[in-house]
């Protein structure tokens, strides 16, 4: 039986269609004002921070020292303001925000002389728009308070070289405070003069630092014993939440979590989900009221391409879940960047029962495509607390171009949405597949905004 042409005419014009819907473009969005470069490439974002009712954005330097915005009064423009008498070489990348003293408090870990050291300072914004530091404190602990069988031969770091703790996003209660972190001990050893280093077998420590005094002092809290990579802190009303990634040998990486109660304890921790994307992927956790809103990258539906050294795609998806405090479980998973073939790294922000999701990537690509390739910026929202999703829309429409969006930064703020994003076109000459595009000059770093959608 032959096939009508009509049929066959009225087949492409609706798969046509169906193409189009997912790649829509969003035409409510102001138009980009650019309000500083990165430090080269994707490579410099600028955080976001809801603070006393306006907005921070934050861009830690090369030199240990950041760069601060404000949203300024009409809430459409930003200015630079002033960070005084701040210490140098100082980690910028996660700070909190202490709403009953209209204080921001940054806290940065690392391991030492065989220690584990929180540095925290705290500012507090004047009149003039202009953070000044109030006060600052350290505290550490040996190696022995997370491996109490330690050896001789057993370093928290590398000698001589200070070593990063895997801590992320903490949390501030009143006067309680929470940072994660996850600890590995080494094993070093000398066969003449070569000196050897071995941490795969550990021993692990994943957990918080828990300071009920504002940082003066603090508290180890051990929630698990495996090798975690990245971690977060977040609160809801009535519970603490721990969240971890980690490699499984032969099962991939997967993501983890633990929470308590106030005043309560720890509870063993469990996978959530066993279809993390991979060592760089990034999961973001936001509290509102009762209730956690969770996104990460995934892979579950992940591509192979054949090459023996690296098989996987990577052709990550944005996943969304959420749980209340009165949940059994995490509610059923929903894939918010259905119709894209790769995604990368979400930004989320919860204000009341309004969600915004933004990432960064592409409908379709070939094998090779990457987040240093060219991208767009798409986004969803929820206005029922998260039950119901839009479909992906374009912010920009660059990709096509050969320029390349990325690293979106959104916070929801009196029912509209704030956005950053970087932006800029690759200028080296094509690389062989697979390897990171480096050596790139400072692009613009872009903010948008739109009204939250009705």
């Amino acid at each position: 039986m032959k096939t009508s042409p009509i049929f066959l005419t009225t087949t492409f014009i609706i798969c046509i269609g169906c193409n189009k819907k997912a790649d829509q473009l969003d035409h409510h969005w102001t138009i980009p004002t650019r309000i500083t470069q990165s430090l080269e490439g994707l490579g410099g974002r600028v955080a976001l921070l809801n603070f006393q009712s306006s907005i921070i954005g934050l861009q830690p330097l090369n030199s240990g020292m950041a760069q601060c915005f404000l949203l300024n009064q009409d809430h459409k423009s930003w200015f630079e303001v002033s960070l005084a008498n701040v210490p140098g070489n100082h980690n910028w990348t996660y700070p909190l925000i202490e709403e009953s003293s209209g204080s921001i408090l940054f806290p940065e870990c690392l391991t030492k002389g065989d220690q584990l050291v929180i540095n925290i300072f705290s500012t507090s914004m004047g009149a003039n728009g202009e953070f000044r530091v109030q006060g600052q404190t350290e505290w550490s602990a040996d190696k022995r308070a997370f491996f109490l069988d330690a050896r001789p031969n057993m370093h928290l770091n590398d000698p001589g070289r200070p070593g990063p703790v895997g801590s992320g996003p903490g949390v501030v209660s009143g006067s309680e405070i929470y940072v994660p972190y996850s600890v590995d001990a080494k094993e070093i050893t000398y066969r003449g003069k070569t000196l050897f280093v071995d941490g795969s077998n550990g021993p692990f420590n994943d957990g918080v630092l828990h300071s009920t005094d504002s940082g003066r002092t603090w508290q180890i809290e051990r929630i698990a014993d495996f090798q975690g990579m990245s971690s977060a802190v977040c609160k809801s009303k009535g519970y603490y939440y721990y969240f971890v990634t980690r490699m499984v040998t032969d099962q991939g990486f997967q993501l983890w979590f633990s929470r308590k109660p106030d005043n309560g304890s720890w509870d063993a921790p469990k996978v959530l989900t066993k279809t993390f994307a991979n060592a760089f992927g990034h999961f973001v956790a936001v509290s509102e009221d009762d209730t956690v809103h969770l996104g990460w990258m995934d892979r579950r539906h992940e591509k192979k391409r054949f090459n023996l050294m690296y098989p996987d795609r990577q052709n990550w998806e944005v996943v969304y879940c959420q749980r209340k405090d009165s949940d059994t479980n995490w509610s059923k998973e929903i894939i918010l960047s259905k119709g894209l073939l790769y995604s990368y790294w979400p930004s989320m922000s919860v204000e009341g029962d309004k969600i915004v999701v933004a990432w960064w990537g592409v409908r379709t690509a070939p094998d090779w495509h990457s987040f240093n390739d060219p991208n767009d910026i798409y986004y969803v929202t929820s206005k029922d607390g998260g039950k119901n999703w839009t479909g992906p829309l374009k912010i920009t429409d660059g990709a096509k171009d050969g320029i390349t969006s990325g690293e979106p930064q959104t916070v929801l703020l009196n029912g509209v949405i704030h956005l950053f994003y970087t932006q800029g076109k690759m200028n080296l000459k094509e690389e062989s597949p697979g390897l990171t595009k480096l050596n790139q000059a400072p692009w613009p770093i872009y903010y948008r905004q739109r009204p939250f959608p009705n």
